[in-house]
């Protein structure tokens, strides 16, 4: 064997054997599909370099017996997998995992190998290193499932092994008809402008209050206020005076560390249907000096609602983008209010904000309830004992009393 490149015979449990030095940050990113129950996707992973002459990788994919997703299976029993052609990688191996196991019944992953024993060009940054197939059950339930990216690896053409890392995938399973889809409008501008962005519902029962997140990154950002919260507006034709919004994650530095925004759309004194339709608030978004033309990303996510009762509903939510270059358009938008500067918000428990991408997002979320405080903590809202009196069972003590004095 003439080849720099120092690999194992590969078979369903080997591994990408490669000396020990670190010199690069090599990342394997898995991306994301969506499909219905009995459908089979497709996703991709792709290579970043960080600079790095990258010539072979390795990585797991897990899926979980009973997640309800799983890698298809080729006829031969192998991954439905394909290594793009076009990186020249003719050595590519996938094989499930654990070793031994059975498709479709005890395999709860694969191992993909990328390589070439006759050719160590480097990979080109930013390639698809492969693709592969992924069945979901018909009896999957609906959300987000995990497809988590292990045991990376990478080698430079001689052969040394370079600092690796993964980012997860994800399917996500479509449940029907949502009770309430969140979307994220769009707006075009010039470097240094600021566009309005707004982020309206569209229901298909009684929607009394709603959540959601919306990540942004360089060169655009939600713009803050003097008063260092986003500068983000509800409308007031929803008659929802309790929003609140509050910058990502909770603690972060405006311009520097936050990467997006919550927000809560909700009233204490009026749990009325909110119409089908209509933009619920709007938000300032600055492009920065600069900024390249292309379009960039608001990728929404943490979608909720709740019905007047309090009661969980289905929601889902629709990214939105800002386009640099060209003609500027504002998104239409009802005439904003100014959000309180210590608004009432939901009493709070911390969730992470899920990675990036432009699909909608179906998930049973958890009841929206009054509470104290958000603005202040940028958490989501918790669930009640009982959707019947949901709105009151997390009432700080002084509103609960105030309501109590009203109704004598």
């Amino acid at each position: 064997m003439t080849s720099q490149f120092k690999f194992a015979a590969f078979a369903a449990g080997a591994s990408l054997i490669i000396a020990a030095s670190a010199q690069a940050d090599v990342v394997i990113s898995l991306s994301e599909a969506t499909g219905d129950p009995g459908q089979t996707v497709e996703i991709s992973a792709s290579l970043g370099t960080g600079g790095a002459e990258v010539a072979g990788t390795q990585n797991d994919i897990t899926f979980g017996a009973d997640s309800g997703v799983a890698v298809a299976a080729k006829s031969n029993g192998k991954p439905d997998c394909a290594v793009n052609q076009d990186i020249d990688k003719g050595g590519t191996s996938f094989a499930f995992q654990p070793s031994g196991c059975t498709a479709g019944t005890t395999c709860t992953g694969i191992r993909a190998l990328v390589l070439a024993l006759d050719n160590v060009a480097p990979i080109p940054d930013g390639s698809r290193l492969y693709t592969c197939k992924v069945a979901i059950a018909e009896s999957a339930s609906a959300g987000e499932k995990t497809l988590s990216n292990t045991n990376t690896g990478a080698s430079d053409p001689d052969g040394q092994a370079l600092a690796s890392s993964g980012t997860d995938g994800r399917v996500i399973v479509n449940g029907g008809a949502s009770d309430a889809t969140i979307i994220v409008g769009s707006a075009t501008g010039e470097a240094g402008q600021t566009v309005d962005v707004s982020v309206s519902l569209e229901t298909g029962t009684d929607v009394a209050g709603t959540q959601n997140d919306i990540a942004f990154a360089a060169p655009i950002a939600i713009a803050a206020k003097t008063n260092g919260k986003p500068d983000c507006a509800v409308n007031p034709e929803i008659d929802k005076g309790g929003t609140s919004f509050a910058f990502q994650p909770a603690g972060c530095t405006v311009g520097e560390t936050c990467t997006g925004i919550r927000s809560l759309v909700l009233a204490l004194d009026n749990v009325a249907p909110i119409p089908t339709g209509s933009t619920m608030y709007t938000c300032k978004v600055t492009i920065a000096e600069g900024a390249e033309s292309g379009e960039y990303p608001l990728t929404c996510s943490n979608p909720g609602a709740s019905d007047p009762d309090g009661g969980a509903l289905l929601a889902e939510c629709t990214n939105g983008t800002v386009t640099v270059g060209g003609p500027v358009t504002d998104t239409p938008t009802a005439t904003p209010t100014e959000t309180p500067t210590t608004p009432i918000g939901p009493t709070a428990t911390s969730t992470n904000t899920p990675p990036p991408t432009n699909t909608a997002t179906a998930t049973r979320t958890p009841t929206i309830s009054g509470g104290g405080g958000f603005d202040d903590d940028g958490c989501s809202v918790v669930a009640p004992a009982q959707a019947g009196n949901g709105w009151l069972l997390l009432l700080p003590a002084a509103a609960l009393l105030w309501i109590r004095r009203r109704s004598k």
